[in-house]
């Protein structure tokens, strides 16, 4: 009862909050977000390390900024870095009489009538900022087709991992999408990400840039002016102790998408737990919550979950772990454990072994094509979920070696993106 009645205050936040039509203002760029993108806070507000990274990029290069949180965001305005305006109302009124004309005239009828009612949504707002260049983590197709009629650059950064069976880089926009509805490009981390755009992107008048990934290019080569990363660093250390450290990133939603109607317990496997618990005196464990673990309607239950298995015992910590920016966590880590999340990429780039537990990740599965390049190197490992085999892993990979692929996150490419695409007026 308790999560249901949590669940609704959050939702009513979100839906009920004032429509951000007067906090538009007239910029040169337009940044979109969403509260799962929000993994920091920052200045007693969230923080979106991709999306307000290049926010600030742009504000220190001296354009106008204005940011936006996507539907359906509870963070906004004074809540969150930048004040992103909101418009919660406007797309949940469409979402709610698309599902309306989805019974009264069909589901074909009624999706064309959410795409042309969203589009005009997004039309109104670029009319009002009138930006040079948008930029969004997954920019709805609508955005997208919007940005084509008013002959505006839209582009897609990179967020998580990029692969055709993506439900959104494959399922929707390369095999389900049509050109308008594309964004003008991409900008992916590194060139594997790309190579997976470049087989079918720039042929449908989609380009791919590789540009790296802004929140690293920040702490592996910081400004002196940056603040942020100057507070950040100075209580970024987790645990110091001396033991092996085993980093476990969390997933949300991995109840819904692979282990419906099983006993999954909405946070990790039980073979992952018993380790955990069997080797909690002889290594750190550092649980990383994804942001929606850590404010969704997950966030209970997950806590809940972890102070019953793990609370009071003085080798597992999690609140730090979610709360310290990934990069400077990964600088303290040996080794890397999840069910399938994208840290896996980053953690190549310290050269930390990852041990991969998804079970659809295996040849024929689902999942069998992501993070092909990682474990060929050998740098990522699939694993059944098996205590035995996980304790061997770790037991084997904590004496490797294995060399930083740094090289692969250019350290600049976001900001020359930017500065190639922007034109200051005035």
């Amino acid at each position: 009862m308790k999560s249901l009645f949590a669940r609704f205050v959050i939702l009513s936040k979100a839906l009920f909050c004032n429509s951000g039509w007067g906090d538009l203002v007239k910029s040169d760029v337009l940044v979109l977000r969403h509260d799962a993108d929000c993994g920091y806070r920052y200045a007693g507000k969230v923080y979106s390390p991709i999306a307000d990274t290049i926010t600030e990029y742009c504000l220190d290069d001296g354009f106008r900024v204005q940011t936006i949180a996507t539907a359906y965001s509870r963070f906004i305005k004074t809540e969150a870095f930048n004040s992103p305006a909101a418009f919660n109302r406007p797309f949940f009124a469409i979402a709610f009489f698309s599902r309306i004309l989805n019974i009264t005239v069909g589901r074909k009828k009624s999706r064309a009538w959410s795409a042309e009612k969203k589009t005009g949504i997004w039309l109104r707002i670029l009319d009002r900022v009138k930006p040079q260049l948008v930029i969004g983590i997954q920019p709805d197709i609508s955005l997208c087709r919007a940005c084509r009629l008013r002959d505006i650059a839209v582009y897609d950064i990179q967020h998580g991992v990029i692969d055709s069976s993506n439900s959104w880089y494959g399922e929707l926009l390369e095999r389900n999408s049509s050109n308008k509805d594309l964004p003008s490009g991409f900008l992916c981390w590194d060139q594997n990400s790309a190579s997976v755009l470049e087989a079918w992107a720039p042929a449908r008048g989609a380009e791919v840039h590789v540009v790296g990934h802004p929140w690293y290019q920040r702490f592996r080569s910081p400004l002196s002016h940056d603040q942020l990363v100057l507070e950040a660093k100075k209580s970024s250390q987790v645990m110091i102790n001396g033991k092996p450290t085993i980093l476990v990133a969390l997933q949300w939603g991995l109840h819904i998408h692979y282990y419906a109607n099983t006993d999954f317990n909405h946070v990790m496997c039980t073979a992952l737990e018993s380790v955990i618990l069997e080797t909690q005196h002889q290594y750190n464990w550092l649980l990383r919550l994804h942001p929606l673990q850590l404010t969704g309607a997950e966030g209970d239950k997950c806590e809940e979950y972890l102070s019953s298995k793990f609370g009071g015992l003085s080798g597992v910590e999690w609140r730090r772990a979610s709360a310290v920016p990934l990069p400077l966590l990964l600088s303290q880590v040996d080794l890397h454990i999840t069910d399938m999340s994208s840290v896996v990429i980053e953690a190549s780039w310290f050269g930390i072994p990852s041990a991969l537990l998804n079970p659809f990740l295996v040849e024929g599965g689902s999942l069998e094509k992501l993070y092909t390049q990682e474990r060929q190197s050998g740098i990522a490992t699939i694993l059944p979920q098996e205590a035995p085999l996980i304790n061997a892993w770790i037991e084997e990979r904590i004496q490797t070696d294995f060399l930083s692929s740094e090289k692969e996150s250019p350290r600049s490419g976001v900001r020359s993106f930017l500065d190639n695409r922007l034109v200051k007026n005035g």
